[in-house]
């Protein structure tokens, strides 16, 4: 199966920036497809593993790191039934000085991360995330 069409439909919204599918079953976590020239592509098996983690008691204390940049988490539906998707925020720094705004949504066998362009907040980055994410589900994907 060809994830790249998928990929498209996410970065035809005017406020998604980059995009990446990636497994998420144990063994598969790796990236399925990217966004061409963009950096999501980086997301790491151990970034994946603590996205998707049973215990999520830290995640709101600590935040989560996606394609090894920190970020603070907004929103977390990403284990509830008819939501699965989670906004997060990247924290700023002297080089990365624009805090984008990403969706994650999980379904059966994969994570759908999505990457708002600058000053997009997480309700417009959320959408596509959530309605894919909701179609692969139906899947059983």
């Amino acid at each position: 199966m060809s994830w790249d069409s998928y990929i498209s439909s996410l970065t035809k919204s005017e406020w998604v920036d980059d995009a990446v599918i990636l497994g998420c079953t144990a063994g598969q976590e790796s990236v399925w497809a990217s966004a061409p020239g963009g950096w999501l592509n980086q997301v790491t098996a151990s970034e994946v593993k603590a996205m998707i983690a049973s215990d999520r008691s830290s995640l709101f204390a600590n935040g989560v790191t996606v394609a090894g940049k920190k970020c603070t988490i907004l929103r977390d539906a990403l284990n509830v039934d008819g939501q699965n998707t989670m906004d997060i925020k990247m924290k700023t720094s002297e080089k990365e000085p624009d805090p984008f705004s990403f969706t994650i949504g999980r379904s059966h066998k994969a994570l759908i991360i999505a990457k708002g362009v600058k000053d997009a907040h997480g309700g417009k980055v959320n959408p596509p995330v959530f309605d894919m994410t909701a179609y692969l589900r139906k899947m059983n994907m």
